[in-house]
């Protein structure tokens, strides 16, 4: 008898957990089915403005003109990041090298920037070490971004390049990674061509 009651409770927790479930299942709300196609590139498909870490103790403080600098030195590497991604994923190399090749010296200044930062919020040898994890996270979170974007990363990748390839100057590249959100980037080159 005792079984019984047992497999019975058992039973009523189980049916009692699936009717919840049909429930919870029956409320949500559930997005209209589309047909994927493929869209066309967009250019400046993700953002290079990333979260700055913060110092690992409150007593270390940036002026905000020091802030300013620090942010925009992150975003040229979050963009470089992500092109490398790109050159690796989709096979552009040569669009990567020809950017590295226009802009290495500022990309160089960028990164001694963010050297420099991470050595004084986190000091040298635990400054480098929270460097290197941030950087290979901003790689890894950026190749999850492409893998969820599937066969469109590519695509979208040529147009990136596009817009980065016809960038001129430094402060023109610093603007792309800052002041331009990538909507407002992509109707200013479809309006170019």
């Amino acid at each position: 008898m005792k079984i019984q009651s047992r497999a019975s409770a058992y039973g009523k927790i189980v049916l009692g957990m699936g009717a919840a479930a049909l429930l919870l299942a029956g409320c949500a709300k559930h997005a209209p089915k589309t047909v994927a196609t493929a869209a066309p590139p967009s250019g400046h498909i993700y953002p290079v403005a990333v979260d700055v870490p913060p110092p690992v103790s409150p007593k270390i403080k940036f002026t905000p003109a020091e802030q300013a600098k620090v942010q925009q030195a992150f975003n040229v590497i979050s963009l470089k990041s992500a092109l490398m991604v790109a050159a690796l994923s989709c096979n552009q190399r040569d669009q990567y090298d020809a950017f590295m090749h226009s802009f290495q010296p500022h990309v160089l200044a960028a990164q001694r920037t963010m050297d420099a930062y991470f050595h004084k919020a986190s000091g040298r040898y635990s400054g480098q070490k929270m460097e290197d994890s941030f950087i290979t996270l901003l790689a890894n979170n950026q190749s999850v971004s492409g893998i969820a974007q599937g066969q469109i990363f590519c695509l979208n990748n040529q147009a990136e390049y596009k817009a980065v390839l016809a960038i001129k100057t430094p402060q023109e590249l610093d603007s792309f990674v800052t002041n331009q959100p990538p909507t407002a980037r992509v109707a200013s080159l479809s309006q170019g061509q």
